[in-house]
């Protein structure tokens, strides 16, 4: 059996103590390097380095959304971009994959597990954390009327009722109406923790 072929992996984190931890990990199997500061210094490293796979975590202090997944995706073509997050949620996922990200990775799944999805994303391969993938299965029903999911966009603005009937030419009341169908179905406790939550599912 030949040599299992050596990835090259930039992990990009400003979460020092999750980066070196990382780095130790899977330096045990991968050809690991590691960089925090702003996506400039990412941009820097990665091009200096050339990795096969580049590890974005999304999560840490000063964190980049996902500017940084789209700069190295159009800078380095060549290198597959591995989001990493503990945000797993449709919405999440959609940005991850139009910014061009080809892994998909939580911040919980044990080190094999993401040792393996590296190096499946590194030979060419598109990776989801299985949990993600199930909950953006699962938010394929959207339980939200067409008038609620446009109440409750409206809402995630923080446009008030008044503004919100006056644009969706309604009456106030019927808007009051929609909000309170909409935090019943989503069982939340008001019309903002419900706009995140749809928001979040991919729904509005």
């Amino acid at each position: 059996m030949g040599a299992m072929t050596v990835i090259r992996t930039l992990i990009y984190s400003n979460h020092v103590l999750l980066r070196e931890s990382l780095q130790a990990v899977l330096s045990t199997e991968l050809d690991v390097w590691s960089v925090g500061g702003d996506d400039g210094e990412a941009l820097t490293a990665a091009h200096k380095l050339r990795p096969d796979v580049i590890v974005v975590d999304l999560d840490g202090p000063g964190r980049q959304e996902m500017r940084t997944v789209r700069r190295l995706v159009g800078d380095l073509p060549e290198c597959a971009v591995v989001v990493l997050t503990g945000r797993h949620t449709p919405h999440a996922l959609r940005q991850a994959l139009a910014a061009g990200a080809r892994g998909f990775a939580s911040r919980g799944q044990p080190p094999a597990e993401l040792m393996d999805l590296i190096r499946r994303v590194g030979g060419g391969e598109r990776m989801i954390h299985p949990g993600t993938a199930l909950a953006a299965l699962a938010a394929m029903h959207n339980p939200l009327s067409v008038r609620e999911r446009d109440t409750l966009r409206l809402a995630a603005r923080g446009v008030p009722s008044a503004a919100i009937a006056a644009e969706l030419f309604l009456s106030e009341g019927t808007i009051r109406n929609y909000l309170s169908s909409a935090l019943r179905k989503l069982n939340c406790r008001n019309r903002l923790e419900a706009a995140r939550l749809a928001e979040e599912a991919g729904w509005i």
